[in-house]
């Protein structure tokens, strides 16, 4: 039995390629037309050109649309080319839907749904894929779609959390920009040349400012170069990946920030684990899956490190221990779940912990950012405005 890659159409005429196993073409088109597909060409070996719809991008509300709703058909009896249909019918004309019916082509010529999800990998996550597979395997797929729905429910949560907590910060921050660079532009600049006519002995506060405004107004152009130059700077370093793990190391030792940084990372890594390891993907592979999900390149480092240690028969809480990166806390839970035997239980601890704490800490750290900015633009006024006071009150002295 070989595999053969093919391009064939549906009742709607919509063209679709895909991969199969079979004894022969003639098997090969049999199976297809059983499921409501005919081939239009096939050949022996790996398919070079994936589905049209492959490419697409689902936001993430549509993503746990489907989750939700394949949950509820599923654990209703509905088999799961009949769950993918109706889904697809009820998004027609969608990118969803589109999706959802290649999807429903590849599974009802007996494709797993975990590989034809491989085809959609915009849309469909390894650590989802391989979720999927477990619950494909176990026979609890409902229960992994719910588990999913959870999972991608809180990185939605987390984002708008951090969204809300930085639009107040971002505005101001804008706003104080505008009137610090009005200032140095236009005001500053009216009082130089005054300052001049009345040929006065200028302070060195007034001078500073002076520089400062005579830099933005002459040198704007390599001011501007360098904004634009320093984040194409970053993203090409970020390309390496011992820069990138340096980088990422780095924001998580922040003040105020870091210790922020570093929960979301930690919190993004217990809740993947969680989830792989509930769903009956074994430990040394949710590792892997997690290493490369996490989103920051230093913990990654980290848990290719505790991967080695595992492979080598040592706990996975004395792995984690070996990098300062892991907090106490996280260590602890994690031992006493190996040590009981119920590592899910203490994953599953471990996620929930950070559920609660995230969202304070977010308050926290705002809490701390927003009066300090605050008074970083009030001191930034405060020194151009005595600049400017310092030689009008030296020329009543004068007087």
């Amino acid at each position: 039995m070989g595999a053969y890659s093919y391009r064939a159409y549906n009742a709607a005429g919509r063209i679709t390629t895909g991969l199969l196993e079979a004894e022969s073409v003639e098997a090969l088109e049999t199976r297809l037309r059983a499921g409501g597909i005919w081939l239009l060409e096939a050949r022996e070996g790996q398919m070079e050109q994936r589905s049209s719809v492959s490419g697409f991008r689902l936001k993430r509300a549509d993503v746990i649309n489907i989750f939700v709703q394949m949950t509820l058909l599923l654990r209703a009896g509905i088999t799961l080319p009949n769950a993918l249909q109706r889904l697809a019918e009820d998004n027609r004309d969608t990118r969803s839907g589109a999706i959802l019916d290649a999807l429903r082509e590849q599974v009802s010529v007996g494709v797993p749904l975990h590989r034809a999800m491989r085809e959609h990998p915009r849309v469909f996550t390894p650590e989802v894929t391989a979720v999927i597979e477990a619950g494909e395997i176990s026979g609890q797929l409902p229960e992994v779609f719910s588990s999913l729905q959870g999972y991608f429910e809180w990185c939605d949560q987390l984002v708008a959390d951090v969204r809300q907590a930085l639009m107040y910060p971002v505005i101001v921050m804008c706003a104080a920009g505008a009137l610090v660079l009005m200032l140095f532009t236009l005001v500053v600049p009216k009082f130089v040349g005054l300052l001049g006519e009345l040929s006065l002995e200028v302070p060195t506060l007034t001078r500073v400012v002076m520089s400062i405004s005579h830099v933005l107004l002459t040198g704007w152009p390599v001011l501007l170069g360098t904004l634009v130059g320093l984040p194409l700077l970053m993203r090409f370093s970020l390309r390496s990946p011992e820069f990138a793990a340096w980088f990422d190391r780095k924001k998580m030792d922040l003040p105020v920030f870091g210790s922020l940084v570093s929960m979301i990372a930690l919190s993004r890594f217990a809740h993947n684990l969680a989830l792989l390891y509930r769903s009956g993907i074994p430990l040394l592979r949710g590792l892997e899956i997690c290493r490369n999900v996490v989103g920051n390149r230093a913990l990654a480092a980290a848990l290719e490190a505790a991967h080695r240690g595992v492979l080598e028969g040592k706990p996975l809480s004395r792995c984690l221990a070996a990098d300062p990166l892991f907090p106490q806390t996280l260590i602890t839970m994690i031992a006493t779940g190996e040590s009981s035997g119920t590592l899910d239980v203490a994953l599953n601890s471990v996620a929930e912990y950070y559920n609660k704490i995230i969202p304070r800490r977010i308050k926290v750290v705002f809490a701390i950012f927003n009066p300090a900015m605050m008074l970083g633009l009030i001191g930034v006024v405060g020194v151009v405005a005595l600049a400017v006071i310092l030689p009008i009150l030296q020329l009543w002295n004068a007087k």
